[in-house]
Order: structure tokens, then C-alpha cells, then sequence
């Protein structure tokens, strides 16, 4: 038992040796004395505080009962031992500096906050006041008298950490320790725990929550934007660390609707909005990917399908950009139909579409999902009333090798698609290194063709159209050849496509028609006796271009050409793809006072509907038909019905073609009114052509 120190104003005194201790009766004062001492003993061990008495070298010599219950310790462990030991090592400073200043100071010193280590290995929180009795002789020492505030500094701390959270957010918040265990969670975070059918807060949180939130602590940066799928739900959270509370606060948000909002933004940013196909940024992707797999060895070659739909124009033109958008729908449909679900169909735009192909056993798979895509797309569909008939130009290209680039692998699809356009559509092509070198000598003959007009390498040259009744030269038509400075003379079959393609054809075009008319006028002036007409064929691209009829007028005007004695040749698939403003702007040349010609006739779609439709003054039978008619009297018979119909439409008709005598006798037989060929003449240069002029012939 710990010996309680004399109270001051008291001294106790042992027994003197050798004196016995005689008691005939109570004393009053002793008993008084007794009777307070008990009193103070009473006080002091029942106390709840620490009450510590140190002596001047700073060792316990006393301390209270109460050390047991707040600290853990008898005090009988503590006597004798050093005083500040139990005191936390960051708080053992300035407890140090307060107790030497209550040594040196009489009387009570100033209060002071420290931790002091339990049993357990908490530690608790204390208030303390120490009063300096060193110089009372009955005391000798400093009386500490400490307070445990741990309860009362929690509450404070907890008070400050609430205050600390907005009040009366919406947004789920959360207090986690170190660790990572929920401490607090606002009223919306409980609210959100019953929206989505949770019964811990933790269930909010992602998996790998603890290890965030050390990261948190120990950065002492935020975390931003972790998300977690709950119920439905996406929830985004922030992690906020508190150092001095040695917790993070979390700040959720239902970032659910924005999700969905970015997730059909990226959707359509990667889907055709038509028919709901992938698009070429897409695909573009995914052949990266697919090459990218092959690459590693993961799996074989990808190939992919280019292809294109043929006679589009006409039925987006003829029947409406509505009945257009929903043969676009349906051949997407009939494509999904024709490839595995691991493939990948897409819409280019327009009416262009991709596939891409992987896991292929080799090309020939490759070629029959064409067929069954060039199949499946030539099939009637019917669309708002009309039954519609459409084809497919496909081209394919497969991955050959570890350089493979996805722009180069679709551009090889693109020139075999090309290539199977041209040979007339509705099949399929595999490309292969020749198509390349002629895409190279194709691109260098669109090079040399935007430098030859500038160049003036390009010239005309004039075939004599004669009149059958009379064998007279009445006309020529002009034909224009590239004098090219490498190659020599290029005939226009072998440019005139690609100038078509490239535009080239429009300025091209304009230099013929202007150089055309200006020699017809010289040549009339010239012969008074030619009495002759110039025909100049106008191509697609010519024929849509916004300033032709005011070119064409002021063509006429710049030569002193009359407009009757230009004629411009028109095929029909130039009627067909000028579409529905096709009579209008024919009504427009016509009004001028030139004379409109279908050339190649025959060999188009529905003839007999442009003659009717638009204001054709004469017609030029294909030569394919001219040629028959020596061998097959059907041919023949075709040419005289020709002739016949156009005899009922008041047209006049020219055979083109005419290469022997025979031929002809039999257009002449048929009803022709001229005819033009290798017979009569081939095309001449400009004074060949004169001197023919002079000559003044006649054939027979």
C-alpha cells in the first residue's frame, strides 16, 4: 500500500523507542486530527483525476488510486519510477519544460494538454495543472493533478470532422481510418445504401477501396474519378485525405445518366446513324486490332471486303433520297446476313460498305461470302411501292504479311472493287500486285493530265460525218488524243475515264468545245461551199457542272459561230446521271439553237424514254450494231426498226462504225441519213482535215 504523505499543517510523529504507549482515554485532538486525516485520504484516493506528487528529481513518490482505472496500472508499479514516463514521446517535451518550470515557480503553474500511454497501448488524453510544494516542509514536491479529457477531446474532434461535411448534400459522403473502415456516412450515402439495396456502405466501394485509400494518405493527393458498378448504378468517387485526422473523406456522385450520355455519344461518333453500322473510324479500329492479332500469330490473315453498290445514282435520282436511305437499310441488313457474328460490317458513306473478316482458312472464303453478299444484294426488294433491283461491286484484299498497314489493306480492297466495277458490276475481285502497279500508272496519269492542258499537249482531231443522200461531208465530229511527251499519241479511250474521274474532264472539256468551234468557224469562212455542222461529245461530269450552258454561250459568241452548227453529243448514261434535272438543262441548250444528240444508242437502259422525255433532235447508232449487220440479218433488222421508230419521232440517224462497202449500202438500204466510219475517213488532224475540206469529196 502506497503511504499517503502528511496533509500540510500536520506532523506525524512515530513512536519513540523504548516509550510505551499509554492511552487512558481519547484525546479530542487526536481524534480531530484523525477524523480530517481520514477525511483527505478519503478525498483523494476515491478522486476521479490523477493526483501525482513529484519529487524534486522528478521521480513518482505518490500517486493516486485512479491510475488503475484510467491508466491501467497499480500504483505501486509507478512509485518511485519516473514521473514523465508514461507521458507520449511527442508530447514529453513540453510536458518536460512545464514540470522544470513548476519546480522553479511556487505556487500553482499553467495547465497543459498530453497523452499518456495505457496498459492496452492506447492512449489517453489528459489535462493537467501542476502546484510547486518543493519548499513546504511537509510536502517537498510537485502535486500534479490531471484530468482525463479523452472523452470530452473525441467529441470535440468528432464535432469539428461533422462540421467539416457539407450539410444537406444530396452526393453520398464517407469518413474512412487509415485501414480503410467506414467511419461516418452522411444521411445521403445511407439513403443511397437503401436505393440500391446494400446493407454496408462498404459495398459502395471498390474492391481494392483499402489500397486506394493508403495511396490517398500517404500522396496526400486526391483520387479522383473512381468509379463502381452498383445495382444498376455507376457511382464515382473522390478520395480526400485528412491528414490531421489520419482519415480520408470520400464524396460520391451517380454519374450513372452522364455514363449513359458519354456512352451514346461515343456509340453514334462510331455507328452509321442510317442503318446502325459500324463506320470507318470504327472499322478502322478494329482492322488495327485484327491486323495487330495476326501480327503476334494469334490468328490467321484478316481479310477485308470492299464494296459498292451499282446503279445507286439511278434510284436515289429516279425515286427519291427517301426510297435511297432504305435500300441503303436493307442491303445493310442482307449484308449482316451474309458474315459470321464475329465479322464486322460497315457503311463508309454513300453507298459504300466494309467488311472485315477474321479466322479465315485462305482467300477462297474469302470469295465465297462475296458471292453470297454479290447474291444477296442483286435480290429484288421492295421499297415504298417499288420493286427495286440493285448489284454489288466487291473487292477483297487479305493481310499477306507483318508490314501490313490497315490504310493500305483497304485501299488494295478499294482498287479490286474498282476493278470489278469495271468490268460491269455485280461480282467480285481479289486483289492482287498488278492492280497496285496500275493504281500507280493510274495515279501518274492524273499527275500528267493536270499538267498537259497547261502544257497545250493535247490536240483535236476530226472524223467526217457525209450525208447518204448525197455523199457530201455535212459534218465532223471532234476527238480529242494526247500528244503525250513520253508515250506519243494517247487515243481517248486510254485517258478520257480518268479525266472523268479526276475532274480534269471539265476544264478538258472546255478547251475542246472552245477549239472545236473556233476551227469550225475558220473552216466556214473558208469553204462557202462546206456547209458543215461540229459535233462535240459532253461527258457526265460536263453535264452536271453548274457553268455549261453560260460557257457554251459565250464559246458561241467568242467564235461568231452560229449555234445551229454546233452539235453536242450526249450518251444516255448522261441523262441518266444528271437525273431529274437532266430536261431542264437539255430545254437550256436547246433554247440556244443546238442540236442534241444521243450517241451509242442502244446500249443504254430505257431509250425510248429519253427520246420521249427530252428534246433529242437526232440519235447515232452504236457501232456494235452497225458491225453485225453483215453477218446476222437480225442485227440488220435492228437497225431498220431503229431507223423506223426514229422516222416516227421525226429524228434524224447517223451510223456510226461504217467500215466497208456493205455496211454501207445496208445503212443506206436501212434509211439512215449519214453515216461516219473508217471507210469514209478515220479521224484526221487539223490539216488533214482541211485539205479533205478542199478537196470536196463524194462517196458512193
Amino acid at each position: 500500500m502506497s503511504t499517503f504523505p502528511p496533509l500540510p499543517g500536520y506532523t506525524l510523529f512515530p513512536p519513540a523507542e523504548g516509550v510505551r504507549a499509554v492511552r487512558e482515554g481519547p484525546d479530542p485532538a487526536e481524534l480531530a486530527l484523525r477524523e480530517s486525516e481520514a477525511y483527505f485520504r478519503s478525498l483523494v484516493e476515491n478522486a476521479r483525476d490523477v493526483i501525482h506528487v513529484i519529487n524534486a528529481d522528478g521521480t513518482t513518490r505518490y500517486i493516486t488510486p485512479s491510475v488503475r482505472h484510467l491508466l491501467g496500472y497499480a500504483p505501486e508499479e509507478l512509485i518511485g519510477g519516473t514521473a514523465l514516463d508514461l507521458v507520449h514521446p511527442d508530447d514529453r517535451e513540453e510536458a518536460t519544460a512545464a514540470l522544470r518550470l513548476d519546480r522553479y515557480a511556487p505556487g500553482a503553474g499553467r495547465g497543459l494538454e498530453f497523452r499518456m500511454g495505457h496498459r492496452d497501448g492506447s492512449w489517453r488524453i489528459f489535462e493537467g495543472v501542476g502546484t510547486n510544494l518543493i519548499d513546504d516542509p511537509t510536502v517537498r514536491g510537485v502535486i500534479v493533478n490531471a484530468r482525463d479529457i479523452t472523452g470530452r477531446k473525441r467529441a470535440e474532434e468528432e464535432t469539428a470532422r461533422l462540421a467539416s461535411f457539407p450539410r444537406g448534400t444530396p452526393s453520398p459522403i464517407l469518413e474512412c481510418d487509415a485501414t480503410g473502415a467506414i467511419r461516418y456516412a452522411n444521411p445521403a450515402a445511407e439513403h443511397a445504401m437503401r436505393e440500391l439495396g446494400v446493407d454496408s456502405a462498404r459495398l459502395l466501394l471498390p474492391e481494392d477501396h483499402p489500397r486506394i485509400v493508403r495511396r490517398a494518405l500517404e500522396s496526400g493527393a486526391g483520387v479522383r474519378d473512381v468509379e463502381v458498378g452498383v445495382g444498376g448504378r455507376v457511382l464515382a468517387w473522390l478520395y480526400h485525405p485528412q491528414p490531421a485526422l489520419g482519415a480520408v473523406h470520400l464524396f460520391g456522385e451517380d454519374v450513372t445518366e452522364r455514363k449513359q450520355a458519354a456512352a451514346r455519344l461515343f456509340h453514334d461518333a462510331m455507328h452509321d446513324a442510317l442503318t446502325g453500322l459500324p463506320n470507318r473510324p470504327f472499322f478502322m479500329q478494329r482492322l488495327t486490332a485484327a491486323l495487330v492479332r495476326h501480327e503476334r500469330g494469334e490468328t490467321t490473315a484478316p481479310a477485308v471486303l470492299f464494296l459498292d453498290l451499282d446503279r445507286f445514282k439511278v434510284v436515289n435520282d429516279s425515286l427519291g433520297h427517301h426510297v435511297g436511305d432504305e435500300l441503303l437499310v436493307a442491303v445493310a441488313e442482307r449484308l449482316r446476313g451474309c458474315v459470321r457474328e464475329q465479322d464486322t460490317v460497315a457503311r463508309f458513306g454513300g453507298d459504300e460498305f466494309a467488311v472485315l473478316m477474321e479466322e479465315l482458312e485462305g482467300p477462297a472464303c474469302a470469295a465465297r461470302v462475296a458471292e453470297r453478299i454479290a447474291v444477296a444484294v442483286a435480290a429484288p426488294v421492295n421499297l415504298s411501292g417499288y420493286e427495286v433491283f440493285t448489284g454489288a461491286s466487291v473487292g477483297i484484299a487479305l493481310a499477306n504479311g507483318a508490314r501490313d498497314r490497315p490504310e493500305y489493306l483497304l485501299r488494295n480492297a478499294d482498287m479490286a472493287m474498282y476493278r470489278a466495277k469495271g468490268a460491269g458490276g455485280a461480282r467480285y475481285e481479289l486483289f492482287d500486285r498488278a492492280m497496285h502497279a496500275q493504281a500507280l500508272a493510274r495515279l501518274q496519269m492524273e499527275t500528267d493530265l493536270r499538267r498537259a492542258l497547261g502544257r497545250g499537249e493535247f490536240i483535236l482531231h476530226y472524223q467526217p460525218i457525209i450525208a447518204l443522200s448525197s455523199g457530201r461531208i455535212i459534218g465532223v465530229e471532234a476527238l480529242c488524243r494526247w500528244q503525250h511527251p513520253q508515250q506519243g499519241l494517247i487515243a481517248p479511250g486510254d485517258f478520257i475515264a480518268t479525266a472523268e474521274e479526276t475532274g480534269v474532264i471539265v476544264p478538258l472539256g472546255e478547251w475542246v468545245l472552245e477549239e472545236a468551234c473556233a476551227r469550225l468557224a475558220e473552216w466556214r469562212r473558208e469553204f462557202a461551199h462546206a456547209r458543215i455542222a461540229m459535233s462535240v461529245n459532253l461527258s457526265a461530269r460536263q453535264f452536271a457542272h453548274a457553268g455549261l450552258v453560260s460557257h457554251i454561250r459565250g464559246t458561241l459568241a467568242a467564235s461568231g459561230l452560229n449555234p445551229r452548227h454546233l452539235k453536242l453529243e450526249l450518251t444516255e448514261s448522261v441523262l441518266v446521271e444528271g437525273g431529274g434535272s437532266a430536261g431542264a438543262l437539255l430545254g437550256e441548250l436547246k433554247a440556244l439553237g443546238i442540236d442534241l444528240q444521243l450517241d451509242d444508242f442502244g446500249t443504254g437502259y430505257s431509250s425510248l424514254a429519253y427520246l420521249h422525255r427530252f428534246p433529242i433532235a437526232a440519235l447515232k447508232i452504236d457501232r456494235s450494231f452497225v458491225s453485225g449487220m453483215e453477218a446476222d440479218n437480225a442485227a440488220a433488222q435492228l437497225v431498220r426498226t431503229i431507223v423506223g421508230m426514229a422516222r416516227g419521232l421525226r429524228l434524224r440517224v447517223t451510223a456510226e462504225g461504217v467500215e466497208t462497202a456493205a455496211q454501207l449500202a445496208q445503212v443506206r438500204d436501212a434509211g439512215c441519213d449519214f453515216a461516219q466510219g473508217f471507210l469514209i475517213s478515220p479521224p484526221l488532224d487539223a490539216p488533214s482535215m482541211r485539205a479533205l475540206l478542199a478537196a470536196d469529196p463524194r462517196w458512193r
